[in-house]
């Protein structure tokens, strides 16, 4: 009987840890993504940013299939997270584009509070910035019902700071376009 209790308990264990470790990935991610993303900005330049957030988006798909695998281990769980990441991955190539085209060389302080900018704004800041956060309310709301779907009932609290997590990385270049353009950055 006490073999018994010790294995169980053992085992509890095991799978408590097996769900921890992954939902710790995205609140390490939340914690560390703007000031290491702005450091790097700093120091480094544009360019560097790039491969930054691109890997933030890396470290968000791992911890995403490691958290799907101890919490579910179906791929059809999985779909709301990879469409996450390339909506995420889609939109930042089409606010890239949308800048090239709509912004002349040399991003000044204040550019978009200018009337005659104002289709600037919208379809380099406004636009993507709320249909990336569109989609990705959408999709945390289909990982939520799929996991429910799945048997998942309190776990699904697990999925919540990864899905904050995605929604901090799609908004940090947002964010530095707003405080450039907008000057809403004062020094």
């Amino acid at each position: 009987m006490n073999t018994q209790i010790n294995s169980w308990a053992r085992f509890r264990k095991a799978a408590t840890l097996q769900i921890d470790l992954p939902t710790l990935v995205p609140l390490t991610v939340v914690t560390c993504a703007a000031p290491v993303t702005l450091t790097v900005w700093e120091r480094y330049g544009t360019v560097a940013v790039y491969f930054v957030l691109v890997g933030w988006c890396g470290v968000l798909f791992g911890s995403a299939a490691w958290l799907n695998y101890a919490l579910f281990r179906r791929s059809s769980t999985f779909r709301p997270f990879l469409v996450a990441i390339v909506g995420i991955l889609s939109i930042w190539f089409w606010q890239e584009h949308a800048f090239a085209i709509f912004i002349p060389p040399g991003l000044t302080y204040g550019y978009f509070l200018r009337p005659d900018r104002a289709m600037a704004r919208f379809w380099v800041l406004n636009c993507p910035l709320w249909l990336g956060l569109t989609c990705l309310a959408i999709c945390c709301i289909y990982a939520l019902v799929a996991g429910w779907r799945a048997g998942a009932r309190f776990s699904l609290a697990c999925m919540i700071p990864w899905w904050l997590a995605a929604s901090l990385i799609f908004a940090l270049p947002s964010m530095y376009l707003d405080a450039q353009g907008n000057a809403s950055v004062f020094i």
